[in-house]
């Protein structure tokens, strides 16, 4: 029953957002909301981090938190990669996916394409350590209450309702095309069957690692969701495990790409809920832009998922 609640108000604060959109107009605090929700999304990441470092002996826990979320990784983008691969070839006819066109792409030097892989993660995991650090070497932070980032929380998923509204993102075409409407199942299904290894490779229960898995590659809703259900070394895990999803669909993308079209699927489930923002220019150059419907589709599918699937395991 707590779970359906928690569910219901963080329904409840993204309905909040879009409605709230609609009622000032489309075209009104388009750049606000955007601003404010970077903002709330740096201040949770780093609330995240003085609510880590509180927990004791958590310095023991770096070592086993790294190599855990690696291991967390791999097995949710092999389980991605193998499921799409092997379901979108039965369940989709090849010809349906001739609309898939291969453009060409104008290669950066290796310097550049690394420093634009690495600069946003590299901020936000500083952004993290700050915070950890901070709390384990002052007494700045002594007076934090983890019901700070609860509501934080929910604001942050207010100004996400509001984006998502000022997006206008329609996709009517996607309902008739079997090859995308079934994208986010490829990826929920895929990155499950990875996890059910988890137990052979980690000290953690497949339960847990579904749950750390379920971020879909958005870091720091999974990351604070799953601390503020009061599992602050899980988040840690899942912050870094959907951080390294995002990190690693940088470099699979074009790897996909070259392969050819029928690697459209694996590409855009690697990718998970970043495939509508931070993947769609790579996908899109890399297979044609007439799937960035289906990307930004699969994208929002999956970031409405996370916040729904998550809670369900812990």
């Amino acid at each position: 029953m707590d779970t359906l609640w928690y569910l219901a108000k963080l329904a409840l604060a993204l309905i909040m957002g879009m409605l709230c959109a609609r009622a000032v107009g489309l075209n009104r605090f388009q750049k606000s909301a955007a601003v404010l929700q970077t903002t709330l999304v740096w201040l949770l990441l780093f609330f995240m981090g003085v609510n880590t470092g509180g927990i004791e002996g958590i310095t023991k826990e770096f070592g086993t938190i790294g190599v855990s979320a690696l291991v967390l990784t791999l097995l949710g983008i092999g389980g991605t990669v193998l499921f799409s691969l092997v379901v979108s070839s039965i369940v989709t006819p090849t010809e349906q996916s001739e609309g898939i066109a291969i453009a060409k792409r104008k290669e950066q030097s290796f310097i550049r394409r690394l420093y634009d892989i690495v600069k946003e993660p590299l901020i936000l995991v500083g952004i993290v350590v700050l915070g950890l650090t901070l709390r384990l070497t002052t007494p700045l932070f002594d007076w934090f209450q983890s019901s700070l980032v609860t509501y934080l929380l929910y604001t942050l998923l207010f100004f996400v309702g509001m984006g998502m509204v000022h997006k206008r993102i329609s996709f009517k075409g996607v309902f008739g095309d079997k090859s995308l409407f079934l994208l986010p199942f490829y990826t929920i299904a895929g990155t499950y069957f990875g996890a059910l290894f988890a137990p052979l490779l980690t000290g953690y229960t497949v339960k847990e690692a579904w749950g750390m898995l379920s971020g879909f590659g958005w870091y720091s809703l999974s990351g604070i969701l799953i601390s503020d259900l009061g599992f602050p070394i899980l988040g840690s895990i899942s912050f870094l495990a959907n951080l390294l999803r995002e990190s690693f669909s940088f470099f699979l993308i074009p790897f996909f790409g070259r392969l050819g079209k029928r690697y459209y699927h694996p590409a855009v489930c690697t990718a998970g809920a970043t495939s509508m923002d931070v993947t769609l220019v790579l996908l899109s150059s890399h297979f044609g832009t007439r799937t960035m419907l289906g990307s930004i589709y699969h994208g929002v599918v999956m970031s409405l998922a996370a916040p729904i699937l998550i809670p369900l395991f812990f």
